[in-house]
């Protein structure tokens, strides 16, 4: 029985040197080069999903001597992890359907992929994806088999229903009337597009056919400047009110300057709703 164990164990080096062996683990093990062996250390760890591992001679020689394997002769042997390699045409399908959720409302294409290197995941084929939330054109895709993460650079390109100019647009006009839906590649629009128009004018000179973003619009004013205004100066339970003029636009909640007519006194309020700016005291 010994001299049959030792031949099993001198032929598996011989049969490796022409063959890959499979393997389930991340690990070698003992067991993986020496079938039927006692002990069961870890040989080599960190096999990615798919990558190889070759055991040359000269450490197949100190195996032998640290574990005492007698008859054996050392060898080479080829080790591979199992493991099932995802395809670009398959990778571009799962981002496309990860895309799908994360942007209900767009269209987002996968131009081009660059798998600089072969990526392999368990049997199943099951493996996450991190695509970067509202970034297109070239992009890092990252992917994590559970073992390995790696990154691939992915072209995406979005496109979305955006209100664009349909006529210049000075500043100052409202943008609700003269703007339009076009489908449009996100990559041409610099800025947030601005999905509810009303109530915000241009801050700029818009030109037909520029898509319509937060940098180019303002909230329209609830007051211009000018505009006559009654200030209330309020002292714990006294209040006291006078004629004024905005010397700025106004928006209800927010501090502005007025001019008190009588005394011809710039002052500091909060513009409230029915044309007043109020003074607390402090």
């Amino acid at each position: 029985m010994r001299f049959v164990t030792l031949l099993i164990l001198m032929l598996v080096f011989a049969r490796a040197e022409a063959n890959v062996i499979l393997i389930d683990s991340e690990c070698v093990t003992l067991r993986d080069i020496f079938p039927g062996f006692p002990v069961n250390d870890d040989v080599y760890c960190g096999l990615d999903y798919g990558q190889e591992k070759v055991i040359n001679r000269q450490m197949a020689a100190y195996i032998i001597n640290k574990y005492k394997v007698t008859g054996a002769q050392p060898g080479e042997a080829t080790f591979k992890r199992r493991g099932t390699e995802i395809t670009e045409d398959r990778f571009k399908e799962d981002i496309k359907n990860q895309l799908a959720v994360m942007y209900p409302d767009m269209s987002v294409e996968v131009e081009q992929v660059r798998m600089t290197r072969p990526f392999f995941t368990a049997e199943n084929m099951q493996y996450k994806i991190d695509i970067p939330v509202n970034r297109f054109g070239n992009v890092s895709v990252g992917v994590d088999n559970g073992t390995r993460k790696y990154s691939y650079s992915v072209l995406l390109k979005a496109y979305k229903d955006v209100y664009v100019a349909s006529s210049m647009i000075k500043r100052g006009e409202l943008v609700a009337s003269r703007a339009a839906v076009y489908r449009m590649d996100l990559s041409k629009v610099h800025g947030e597009p601005v999905m509810k128009l009303d109530g915000f004018m241009a801050s700029i000179n818009i030109p037909a056919g520029r898509p319509i973003t937060d940098s180019v619009v303002e909230k329209q004013p609830d007051a211009l400047k000018d505009s006559n205004v009654t200030i209330i100066y309020r002292s714990g339970n006294l209040e006291i009110s006078a004629q004024g003029r905005l010397t700025e636009d106004a928006y209800e909640g927010k501090i502005v300057r007025a001019e008190n007519i009588a005394s011809g006194k710039i002052i500091r309020g909060t513009y409230a709703e029915g044309r007043k700016v109020i003074v607390n005291s402090r």
